[in-house]
């Protein structure tokens, strides 16, 4: 049901639960769609938002690669858990306010059609759809594309393969104006993982090359220490 009154009646009667551990909760939430428990075991990467990296232009990622964001992340990615992406992706903008970032448009990682057809949808899109709707900036998801289907990055065995068999897998779509518009601005280049970052800096070529400024922004990576809650208080 839509409009007002459907709006008034989901307020009314429906109990939300949370995408992390799946058990009813009430509002007032903290974060929408996770309750203050799991928010409190998530790994937040806090002060240590801006990643260090050796690609072309500034990353940040909002949580350490480790549990129980490990697990919420393969859920989405293989169980079907699409919940789990838009919990996230609230949690993801805070990043961008808290940094500072400004964008004119948000570019998810695409999948190739085959893995998407797959999988049934792209991950990295939901997220954007989910800080699109946060951050009121544009998602463009069918700016780019991977035109390539290469072996998946866990499957290869050092950097310089995963360069290698990356090496002109993104393009952008034929025909499409967007990138003449944008030249010059910045835009959010959103992604789930970051780990060895050549995926990251592979899709960005045609749209450095294009005129666009990329800033990556990722959910995780494992890149530095995780510190626990109470270290990382004392130092902040």
């Amino acid at each position: 049901m839509g409009g007002w009154l459907g709006r008034v009646i989901r307020r009314a009667y429906y109990v939300p639960f949370c995408s992390i551990c799946d058990q009813a909760v009430h509002p007032p939430l903290p974060s929408p769609s996770v309750c203050r428990l799991c928010l409190s075991r998530l790994p937040f990467r806090m002060d240590r938002e801006a990643v260090g990296w050796d690609g072309p232009f500034p990353l940040f990622a909002t949580f350490f690669y480790r549990e129980p964001l490990t697990e919420i992340l393969v859920s989405i990615k293989f169980a079907g858990r699409t919940d789990r992406a838009m919990a996230l992706a609230p949690l993801m903008a805070r990043t961008v306010l808290c940094q500072g970032l400004e964008a004119d448009a948000i570019i998810p990682l695409p999948l190739h059609e085959n893995r998407r057809r797959r999988r049934g949808y792209n991950q990295a899109a939901l997220l954007a759809e989910g800080l699109s709707e946060e951050l009121s900036i544009p998602s463009l998801d069918k700016l780019l594309v991977r035109w390539r289907d290469t072996r998946r990055q866990s499957e290869t065995t050092s950097l310089k393969e995963r360069l290698e068999h990356l090496e002109g897998a993104f393009r952008l779509s034929s025909g499409s104006r967007l990138p003449a518009e944008l030249r010059g601005r910045t835009v959010l280049l959103v992604d789930d993982i970051l780990t060895s970052g050549a995926t990251m800096k592979e899709a960005a070529k045609p749209l450095l090359q294009t005129g666009l400024r990329p800033v990556g922004l990722v959910a995780a990576t494992g890149r530095d220490r995780y510190r626990a809650y109470g270290e990382a208080m004392d130092q902040w």
